[in-house]
């Protein structure tokens, strides 16, 4: 049985608590998960392994389980409950950063993924080493580590704790290194082909749980109809003014471009699947495979945040601030009062697969950029043996450390969100840096270190200015940045994005240009984009990305 528990006081308003209670059923699924992941965790373990085996799952993996662990390794137990946080106070608006990675993912499909495959790399890092320089690629190799243990896994184990604290009632700290210990134990010992292969099943788990609760939620609320008649219609609409402080439209459809397009073809921890690609077509497959799972995303994880706000108006009540204080209950709320025993167990699972997935398939990328990158950078000559033992010994640290950090979250929250908002403010620039550096080789490493400074330099700035903007009848420091069009974050960060860009054309237009071996195979001018693999058309990447946009961009019409 689940019950909504008591709320506590705050000094501008109730924030709602919602306790879950399993029953025997529910406590039976769950355990029959975690035992199927661990045994075919370990059973995929069993072969000793070479680098490549390890790291790379020995370059064979096949789209579906490239697509499946891509989906995976993106969505986490935060994401999840986030989502449905952002639908109960924005409405359906929040998934348009789910349905722009249809299109984020065009520049790895049709660009980046040549390039990589071509030059047999296994860290993005490695790509900016043979186009830029060593220096690059250690300051980019470290910049992700760092923030992948401060963000990443600190803020994924300590939403764990958050969730299932609640749930088996142990302290929240026990969770981590419970949850941490569980994955990292089959990540270590297994490498990138055990994360995927238990990534597809847990993609399989994370959205049978999530049709389950977006099915039942529906039924009680009165079906699609139903849902509109007890909300305002604006909540439904996906494209908001270019002035919305969250979403605007320019930010969305601009800005989270350049973002996503940072996040799905050069971030080390979704990449590195595609990397594993039997060969160029089965990479491109599984990230348009991925791609499609996208679209369901916004119907599945932002629309039970709707359901929920239209089933219990009290989660859309405004605090004195103006904030939503019991948005975050959502998720918990929908457990708590539609979830059956043996169905809450599914969406539970659902949740733990979730979590799991990103877990895992980060502590395998940061093992493996430390492994690729730092140790055979002073260890060159190690063998496949030293470099497997390396990456394991790597994962289980950055396992300690991360859930060493973890509570830090809990307790100094404002932190984290500062380190995200830096994080978003790096990737912009970040993918600039990609983007020129492939299409013009005029760019070299030195406008790069140029403009890494410059990131470092003007983010901080920024943050600041923009929150100085958010206090009631704050104007910030920064005059042009106080009108209406520039205060959106996202726009603020596009703002930092382009004086960047200015950093880095000009610093490399100052400054020697590259050698020719640093352009040979790096740049556009050695890549065909009309010769493609020859398969039949039904195995042809082009005619699904093709597919998947014609819905996409349908659906977003049919919400605009």
């Amino acid at each position: 049985m689940v019950r909504p528990g008591k709320g506590r006081n705050r000094e501008d308003g109730i924030i709602m608590e919602v306790s879950i209670v399993l029953q025997s059923l529910d406590k039976w699924m769950i355990g029959i998960y975690a035992a199927v992941i661990l045994a075919i965790g370990f059973w995929l373990s069993r072969k000793t392994q070479s680098s490549e085996g390890y790291f790379l799952a020995g370059r064979q993996l096949s789209w579906p389980f490239i697509g499946a662990s891509l989906f995976a390794a993106n969505i986490s137990a935060e994401h999840v409950v986030g989502l449905a946080e952002g639908g109960c106070k924005g409405g359906m608006a929040i998934g348009g950063f789910e349905w722009m990675a249809v299109f984020c993912l065009a520049p790895l499909v049709f660009l980046f993924l040549p390039f990589y495959v071509q030059n047999k790399i296994y860290t993005v890092p490695e790509f900016l080493e043979k186009r830029f320089s060593p220096g690059v690629r250690l300051a980019f190799s470290g910049f992700m580590m760092i923030l992948s243990i401060l963000t990443k896994i600190s803020i994924s184990l300590w939403a764990a704790s958050v969730v299932f604290s609640k749930i088996l009632g142990l302290p929240n700290v026990t969770i981590i290194w419970i949850v941490g210990l569980l994955t990292v134990l089959y990540t270590m010992k297994g490498g990138l082909r055990v994360v995927v292969y238990t990534d597809a099943i847990q993609t399989i788990i994370l959205l049978v749980a999530a049709f389950v609760i977006t099915f039942v939620g529906l039924q009680h609320v009165g079906g699609w109809s139903g849902l509109h008649a007890k909300l305002d219609p604006k909540m439904f609409n996906m494209v908001l003014p270019s002035t919305d402080p969250n979403y605007p439209w320019p930010g969305m459809f601009i800005c989270v471009f350049i973002l996503g397009s940072f996040y799905w073809s050069m971030d080390q921890v979704l990449v590195q699947r595609v990397f594993a690609a039997r060969n160029l077509n089965e990479g491109r497959l599984g990230a348009v495979f991925c791609g499609g799972l996208k679209i369901l995303t916004p119907f599945l994880l932002v629309l039970p945040g709707l359901i929920a706000a239209a089933l219990y108006p009290q989660l859309k009540e405004k605090a004195a601030d103006g904030s939503f204080p019991n948005a975050a209950q959502a998720y918990p709320m929908l457990l708590s009062n539609l979830m059956p025993a043996g169905l809450l167990g599914i969406t539970i699972a659902g949740l733990a697969a979730a979590l799991m997935g990103h877990i895992s398939a980060t502590y395998n990328s940061v093992a493996t950029l430390f492994t690729r990158d730092i140790y055979m950078r002073f260890n060159p000559q190690a063998d496949d043996k030293r470099q497997v033992l390396v990456g394991r010994l790597a994962c289980f640290a950055i396992f300690i450390l991360g859930a060493t950090w973890a509570p830090m979250v809990g307790k100094f929250g404002g932190i984290f969100d500062y380190l995200q908002k830096m994080q978003s403010n790096l990737m912009m620039p970040f993918a600039g840096i990609f983007f020129l550096g492939v299409f013009w080789i005029r760019i070299n490493s030195k406008g790069v270190l140029a403009c890494l400074a410059a990131v470092l330099i003007l983010s901080p700035v920024f943050i600041a200015n923009a929150e100085a903007l958010a206090k009631p009848g704050g104007t910030g420091f920064i005059p042009f940045m106080a009108h209406p069009l520039l205060r959106p974050w996202l726009h603020s960060a596009f703002v930092v994005f382009a004086l960047c860009m200015v950093v880095l054309i000009v610093a490399s237009l100052l400054t020697g240009a590259p050698e020719e071996s640093k352009t040979t195979g790096t740049t556009v001018k050695s890549l065909s984009f009309f010769e493609h693999d020859k398969v039949a058309l039904i195995k042809d990447y082009r005619l699904w990305y093709g597919a998947i946009t014609i819905i996409t961009a349908s659906l977003w019409w049919w919400l605009a």
